[in-house]
């Protein structure tokens, strides 16, 4: 679960490490995990034709990560045991809180704000009532419960996911590649900006994801580009972006175009965990799924 939590700290450090050799940039990548404490908000955008009905729940829907080493020592140096905390947005309503503290979960909903993101429609009656049995309170679930759930992988299981995590390597190293050959433009305040075609990305990938198997993608075809940003004050990184161009999926209306914002903060920021809080055990967690799918 805390490899989970910790999940966008390590794509924001992979996304700005990829940026090449450039040592303003690796300093900016280091200054992730220079202090104990770390904030990222992320953001999503969308425009064109293909891209109507997301518009208007990407533009209040916000995720944000944040961690901290409770012994106060950099980041870098907690060796896993950073308190973690996920905050899904929809505006300034916090639908979900979720905090791992010393390997314990703690979660708590807010059910009925899910009406306040464009697009989702849920009965009024199932959200008054899933509101009233988990909306609004903590839950705890401990390490040893979350140790008992989790199957014990077999020698067939481990050697698939070492074989996976060697294939998402190699088609890391393929990206980090291709982006550290891109020509980039140095922003005036800090950062870097650079923009490449969709194809030069499959061209990139394809002969790993051949050797894994896959059938042959077409190249030609593909149309597009995109667009990596940096922002930095100094050696400090303080947010980024990714935008991605290509013909809409609304034939012949041009082009729709997606991007992920993220912004970086240092603020002092404990992540604690919640008191009162409800502890889940194997029976209680077995009568509260019964409940929500009666």
């Amino acid at each position: 679960m805390r490899k989970m939590m910790l999940v966008g700290l390590v794509g924001a450090s992979l996304g700005l490490a990829s940026c090449g050799a450039q040592a303003s940039i690796d300093q900016a990548v280091t200054s992730l995990g220079s202090s104990a404490d770390l904030q990222l908000h992320f953001t999503g955008s969308a425009s064109g034709p293909g891209t109507a009905q997301a518009q208007p729940a990407l533009g209040v829907v916000s995720i944000d990560m944040n961690y901290s080493n409770p012994s106060g020592a950099a980041l870098s140096q907690s060796g896993g045991t950073a308190n973690a905390e996920i905050l899904i947005n929809a505006g300034t309503q916090t639908l979900a809180d979720l905090r791992v503290v010393d390997s314990n979960l703690y979660v708590m909903l807010d059910i009925s704000g899910a009406a306040n993101i464009p697009g989702v429609k849920l009965p009024a009656t199932e959200v008054a009532a899933l509101q009233l049995l988990l909306g609004g309170r903590w839950f705890e679930l401990p390490k040893s419960l979350l140790n008992s759930v989790t199957p014990t992988p077999s020698a067939t299981s481990q050697a698939q996911t070492a074989k996976e995590a060697a294939a998402a390597r190699a088609i890391f190293d393929d990206l980090s590649n291709l982006i550290a050959a891109t020509p980039y433009t140095t922003l005036p305040n800090g950062g870097y900006s650079e923009t490449g075609t969709l194809e030069s990305v499959v061209k990139a990938v394809l002969p790993t994801i051949q050797g894994l198997g896959a059938s042959t993608i077409p190249t030609s075809s593909v149309k597009g580009n995109y667009t990596l940003t940096v922002t930095a004050s100094g050696s400090t990184a303080t947010g980024g972006s990714i935008t991605v161009t290509a013909p809409s999926a609304v034939a012949g209306q041009g082009d729709d175009t997606v991007g992920l914002n993220v912004t970086v903060a240092h603020a002092s920021l404990s992540i604690d965990a919640p008191t009162g809080a409800t502890v889940i055990t194997p029976s209680l967690l077995k009568g509260l799924f019964s409940q929500a799918g009666g």
